[in-house]
């Protein structure tokens, strides 16, 4: 495990082709990062097996240092829970 920049984060995000949160494949897209500790910087929406609507809201402020362990970051949401969300990049296929 190791801690990295939210600033790092953030251009991991914009360059994922696709992220894994509560086992459901979505697509992340991050805000402009402001410095501001209220700044909601990602918005992550999905539907659930049932057809619910699932939202979570990451601010800057919680997430300066963000943990990091194998392809998955752990952000902390709005309510204060740590939120793993990993990270899927293409591959070529030969």
């Amino acid at each position: 495990m190791k801690t990295i920049s939210l600033i790092e984060v953030v251009k991991i995000l914009e360059d994922a082709s696709a992220i894994i949160i509560d086992d459901t494949v979505t697509y992340p897209a991050a805000a402009d990062l402001t410095g501001e500790p209220d700044n909601q910087f990602l918005y992550i929406s999905w539907v659930g097996d049932e057809g619910e609507d699932y939202a979570v809201k990451f601010e800057e402020g919680p997430n300066q240092n963000v943990k990091i362990v194998g392809s998955s970051v752990f952000l902390i949401d709005d309510e204060g829970e740590e939120c793993q969300i990993t990270i899927l990049e293409p591959k070529n296929l030969e």
